[in-house]
């Protein structure tokens, strides 16, 4: 697949891919989880000299889990040691499963700690609550993939994507910018954190002279999406951003494709894996996706120096973007403590973040991490960059020219 219309400073890219390519690719050595979820790990290396660097993930959990995440971070962190580690010294991987709760969460951050990890890459999680105040106290940084109003606000947390706001925000401009959509009703469940999604989807819209339609709340017990998508027919709607978890979705999608096959759905890319629209087929065509990175299948240097790294040190594992956040954030952390001069620890890695204006992770635009967004309950946004791409012929097709949502937040905020 190629991404043709990303392809604006290639020379500066290729430049950089190819050292990210070569940093993030070894011999494995990386952590595993217990069976039973428990917090606890294997190591990489021993060595007195390594670094270590925690992730707290939720691997595993009694409604949800995100096993593609722990394995995309143990490639990353093998794929450092390979290439001779962090400024000599081996990377010391210790990967924490959560279990979706903020007392696990917690008890993680409290072993990160007492571990002197010099950073902790965070994933998708609902049990943020109990890592950051800990993480914050100790004045360890979180590279995280937000999602908890905490990872927002504290000084010591560095989203890697911009979340929520960014994404959905994406979603809506994306549908107009695809699809040339006229009318955009939203589907969310009856969740504020579901609303508020609804509402940056608005605020992209409002960025453009735009505004949503209409927002279809369902009860979190819902089972069936024929009435909402009915809903959205009845209101004369070309597209909707579906505010849905990963599951609720894809049987929204479903039903679109079953009740309403002329409108076109947005949503973010994490929602929407490649595992999921093999189940949905013939309805998932055209769904737009709003993410913060290239397509996982693209033929980007860095996408693929990713898909080769997870199939030779996690080849059970399947790449997914949410793989992807955590593999850019190692890059970010390596990139950090590697302008360190002198003691490389958690302090002197928080500083070196806030110094990176162009962190290359060879898998999309590169982060600037220096310029906080200063907007009231997001402050810590750093990443307004949205890549739109859409599902063609049961995968994901090429990516559009990224923009960025900063206007759109500006507009929410």
């Amino acid at each position: 697949m190629t991404n043709r219309t990303y392809r604006a400073d290639r020379t500066r890219q290729l430049t950089a891919v190819a050292a990210v390519a070569s940093t993030l690719a070894l011999t494995t050595a990386c952590s595993a989880t217990p069976d039973d979820g428990t917090p606890a790990a294997s190591a990489v290396s021993s060595e007195s000299a390594s670094l270590k660097l925690v992730g707290i993930l939720t691997v595993s959990a009694p409604s949800v889990g995100f096993p593609d995440q722990a394995a995309a971070i143990e490639a990353a962190v093998s794929a450092v040691n390979d290439a001779g580690g962090i400024a000599g010294r081996k990377v010391e991987l210790t990967v924490c499963n959560d279990q979706a709760d903020p007392n696990v969460s917690a008890k993680c951050a409290q072993d990160a700690v007492g571990q002197g990890a010099i950073a902790v890459i965070g994933g998708l999680s609902v049990g943020g609550s109990g890592m950051v105040p800990v993480l914050e106290q100790a004045g360890i940084p979180l590279l995280s993939h937000p999602i908890n109003p905490l990872e927002f606000t504290s000084k010591t947390s560095w989203p890697i994507p911009g979340g929520t706001p960014v994404s959905f925000s994406g979603a809506a401009i994306g549908l107009v910018k695809t699809h040339g959509c006229k009318k955009i009703d939203a589907i969310t469940q009856s969740l504020p954190s579901s609303i508020a999604s609804a509402d940056f989807a608005d605020a992209g819209l409002r960025s453009l002279g735009m505004k949503l339609n209409a927002k279809i709340a369902v009860p979190t017990t819902n089972a069936d999406y024929g009435p909402p998508v009915a809903q959205v027919v009845s209101n004369g709607a070309d597209c909707v951003v579906l505010a849905l978890p990963p599951g609720e979705a894809g049987k929204a999608i479903a039903a679109l494709g079953a009740g309403a096959p002329g409108v076109k759905a947005g949503l973010a890319a994490a929602s929407l894996t490649q595992a999921l629209i093999d189940q949905i087929g013939k309805a998932a065509e055209d769904v737009l996706l709003s993410d913060s990175f290239l397509p996982v299948n693209s033929d980007e240097a860095g996408m693929v120096a990713f898909r080769d790294a997870m199939r030779k040190y996690k080849p059970d594992a399947t790449p997914t973007s949410a793989g992807v956040v955590v593999w850019s954030a190692v890059a970010a952390v390596k990139a950090a403590a590697e302008s360190v001069q002198g003691t490389v620890d958690a302090t002197s890695v928080q500083e070196a973040l806030g110094r990176l204006s162009a962190v290359e992770t060879g898998v999309g635009p590169a982060l600037n991490l220096t310029t906080p967004l200063g907007i009231k309950d997001f402050d810590r946004i750093l990443n307004t960059n949205v890549v739109t791409y859409t599902v063609k012929n049961g995968t994901y097709s090429d990516a559009a020219e990224p923009f960025s949502v900063l206007d759109a937040l500006r507009e929410n905020g």
